[in-house]
């Protein structure tokens, strides 16, 4: 094989990775157990530091000094056909904690700042199979992880709360395939910052104590993953790069209370289509000219909608239990034509959660639980309508995901 031929080679192995990821980086089962006790609900009336994640103009509710803490954990598993040797495989069980940390602080009677860090979407599996006899494991790991600053103000006059945070995001994309009695075929851990993206949001009180309204818009991020030294094709290379795009989502939100129940409705659209193709390079020796190849995505823009409600039972004078039930519809991302190996099949997915919280005074805890559901079937008829020429892809089989999200997060307010 001559240079140029192994460059293009280490070029599709790096996209391997991108593509097998596609179908929707964004998680939706996040944050935190006081929201995804509701389906994820919280753009019209999230008032502590998570609204750095939902709608930044919720930082106008926190009091005086709002700390927060949340733990997630995603267990579950996808099916999928990565190789003609592998069709309908199982992956390993998925294992991938979260957590979102927060704080923020009222600066004046109108002016509120926080910073939070958090992972804010991803996507993983790891498989282990049979090809030519010889055990093959074959895994992909992506994470993005933001931190943000933001500041939101009071228009008390005209019941409206407005905010935006500056982001700061970390990529990180862990690629390796392993088989029995050779060397190392990928082996690769690729990293960069995107640091210049933003969060906006407004939420207006329409009805005193009743009725709220909120919509935030999240610019794309795109971001520039490397690594100087890889291996590839069981080859050393150097300079491999990659860029990953996390799409701009639009949100709209409704919260409406009376007596002790409330509802809250969110209707979220990502433009997944700026996920549509990417570049990747890489190249054996200092001196080769890189080569690059065109990764496609080819993604759909999608709406995310999300319900829940809740019941607010008093206890004692200070305290009070609040069960809570939700459910999320996230629509298909992914065509068929271009099956992902690694992440949401292309089929709409369904979120059932239910939690329940505890305050007392100051003090919040919340629980919740969440199972996330959906699956489809690709024939070799519906790869056969790609348009683009897709190395990269699945292969023909069933393709299905299963999570189950546990949360609990604790927050004080000080006053």
């Amino acid at each position: 094989m001559n240079r140029r031929l192994i460059a293009i080679a280490i070029a599709a192995v790096i996209g391997q990775s991108g593509l097998a990821l596609a179908g929707g980086y964004d998680t939706p089962m996040l944050y935190s157990a006081r929201h995804m006790g509701m389906g994820g609900a919280a753009n019209a009336y999230v008032n502590d530091p998570s609204a750095l994640f939902h709608n930044p103009a919720g930082l106008a509710g926190i009091k005086k000094l709002s700390l927060l803490g949340d733990f997630s954990l995603l267990l579950g598993g996808i099916t999928a056909s990565p190789e003609l040797s592998a069709q309908s495989k199982d992956s390993k069980l998925v294992k991938a904690p979260f957590f979102l940390i927060g704080a923020g602080y009222r600066l004046t009677d109108w002016l509120v700042l926080g910073a939070a860090v958090y992972p804010v979407a991803s996507a993983s599996a790891e498989y282990e199979y049979n090809n030519n006899n010889k055990l093959v494991k074959n895994s992909t790991k992506l994470v993005f992880i933001e931190t943000t600053v933001g500041a939101a103000v009071n228009l008390e006059a005209i019941r409206l709360k407005i905010g935006a945070g500056y982001r700061l995001t970390f990529v990180n994309l862990v690629r390796e395939q392993v088989t029995e009695g050779a060397p190392a075929f990928l082996d690769f851990n690729m990293a960069g910052w995107n640091l210049a993206s933003f969060r906006v949001g407004a939420q207006w009180e329409a009805i005193k104590d009743h009725l709220s309204l909120g919509v935030s818009y999240r610019h794309k991020t795109v971001t520039d993953i490397t690594q100087d030294k890889f291996k590839a094709l069981g080859f050393d290379a150097i300079d491999g790069q990659a860029n990953f795009t996390l799409p701009a989502r639009l949100i709209f939100g409704v919260r409406g209370d009376y007596g002790r129940f409330g509802a809250a409705v969110d209707l979220e659209y990502a433009l997944n289509s700026q996920n549509d193709v990417t570049v990747l390079s890489g190249k054996l020796n200092p001196n080769d000219p890189p080569t690059s190849l065109e990764n496609i995505y080819d993604w759909d823009n999608a709406i995310t909608l999300r319900l829940g409600g809740e019941y607010r039972i008093p206890w004692g004078k200070s305290r009070r239990i609040i069960p809570r039930l939700g459910f999320v519809y996230d629509a298909r991302t992914a065509k068929k034509a271009y099956p992902s190996a690694f992440g949401t099949p292309p089929a709409p997915t369904f979120v059932l959660t239910a939690g329940a919280g505890y305050e007392s005074g100051p003090y919040r805890i919340n629980l919740a639980y969440g199972y996330r559901f959906g699956s489809t079937t690709i024939t070799p008829e519906d790869l056969q309508k790609a348009t683009k020429n897709c190395q990269l892809c699945g292969q023909a089989g069933d393709y299905s995901i299963f999570l189950n999200g546990i949360y609990l997060d604790v927050s004080y307010d000080f006053e």
